[in-house]
């Protein structure tokens, strides 16, 4: 594995940590550190030094993957991602512009949106209680609520935010620095939205000529530019978790696959995704995915795994020990580990003193969209055929 060695002043050393796009770690020459990669892909600037990350996986996949697992239904229709950049940050920069110049190429769409104000005359309703506990009684001016039709609408809002977003991004290159600065004029009598409470907007046919630019801008501000302020130094960036990428796209994907075969994908997080390993239940499990039956019985437990090669024993063995814990806490013989292809080969581990089989499948995250579906629709199958319950437990 490549472990580039720069010099880095404490402040800088700690700034480019705090980003976790690599690791930092000292080395015996004083001021020297080394840099390694962690499961993370993007890059981060400060002054004249820039650190990249780029994924092993094509850009275009990972791009898609982090739409699907936010809007399948929209994504698994639409494959094809601009894919012109060999810097990821580059590439969704790239194919923000192109969507969004697509967008706005006949002027920015408008809308009604309601606002509230003082105003020195009366518009559309007066909002009486305000009225009151603010103006004490006073005629003028008058608290009022009314509909405005103008180009200050949540889908130009969010255009605009992920505009902002990704021009305080370092790594850009001038010229996309300057298509986006057009865009950023286009939007010019746009209100910018406070950075985390963007506005939600619904898909329809009004808007549908902006809806790749808004998906896109979506994926943009999900995983919007980091900043790190230690000492005197200060670190920006965009940085994405392809461990995340990989677990939501998979587990979105094999949550479809088991609805059309009529079960119930459980993830953690809901009401019925809580189960226990000890008898008293102060311990709980949370699979990636659980399959549940028509009755709500468990019918197998799904977990991803995106690994690097040097895992240590941080690897395998340690995901075998997760997956008999929740095979046995619900009381299964099968478990099943999906891991990005490449990082462990697939495999068969029976486990001694237990009726339990774990299977380890491998998902090549280098396929075509539609063959990458079909891939883990094949495995999802694969996994209902292999698996059913014990009878353990007092059961």
């Amino acid at each position: 594995m490549c472990r580039p060695r720069l010099r880095l002043s404490p402040d800088l050393a700690a700034a480019l940590a705090a980003t976790s796009l690599v690791a930092v770690t000292p080395t015996v020459e004083p001021g020297v550190f080394a840099l390694s990669v962690t499961r993370k892909v993007g890059s981060v600037t400060i002054g004249s030094l820039t650190v990249r990350v780029e994924p092993k996986t094509p850009i275009s996949n990972i791009l898609w993957m982090m739409g699907y697992a936010k809007n399948p239904s929209w994504w698994s229709r639409h494959t094809t991602v601009v894919d012109t950049a060999t810097d990821f940050v580059e590439a969704l920069a790239e194919a923000f512009a192109v969507a969004t110049e697509g967008a706005t190429s006949k002027g920015l769409l408008s809308g009604y949106r309601e606002v509230e104000e003082a105003s020195a005359v009366l518009r559309g309703r007066l909002r009486a209680g305000d009225q009151l506990t603010r103006r004490f009684g006073l005629p003028v001016p008058v608290e009022v609520r009314y509909e405005e039709y103008d180009e200050d609408i949540a889908e130009n809002q969010l255009l605009l935010a992920a505009t902002l977003a990704l021009l305080d991004t370092a790594g850009i290159s001038t010229r996309l620095r300057t298509r986006l600065a057009r865009i950023r004029r286009a939007l010019a009598d746009v209100t910018a939205p406070t950075r985390g409470a963007e506005p939600d907007w619904v898909l329809n046919r009004l808007n549908s000529r902006y809806h790749w630019a808004l998906h896109l801008a979506e994926l943009i501000i999900q995983h919007c530019s980091v900043e790190h302020r230690i000492g005197g130094v200060t670190i920006r960036g965009f940085v994405v978790d392809m461990w995340k990428v990989f677990e939501d796209f998979l587990m979105t994907a094999a949550s479809e696959a088991i609805a059309r075969r009529g079960g119930q994908a459980v993830r953690p997080g809901t009401d019925s995704s809580t189960w226990h390993l000890d008898r008293d239940g102060s311990i709980t499990i949370e699979p990636d995915l659980t399959w549940l039956d028509t009755t709500g019985r468990p019918v197998t437990v799904i977990d991803a795994k995106y690994k690097t090669l040097n895992a240590g024993n941080l690897g395998p063995n340690a995901d075998m020990y997760q997956l008999t814990a929740y095979c046995t806490a619900l009381h299964l013989r099968t478990g099943h580990l999906i891991y990005a292809k490449g990082e462990v080969e697939p495999r068969t581990v029976a486990i001694i003193g237990a009726d339990i089989t774990i299977q380890c499948h491998a998902l090549e995250l280098r396929l075509p969209p539609r063959e990458l579906l079909n891939s883990i629709d094949g495995l999802i199958a694969e996994t209902g055929n292999h698996s059913d319950r014990a009878s353990v437990g007092g059961e």
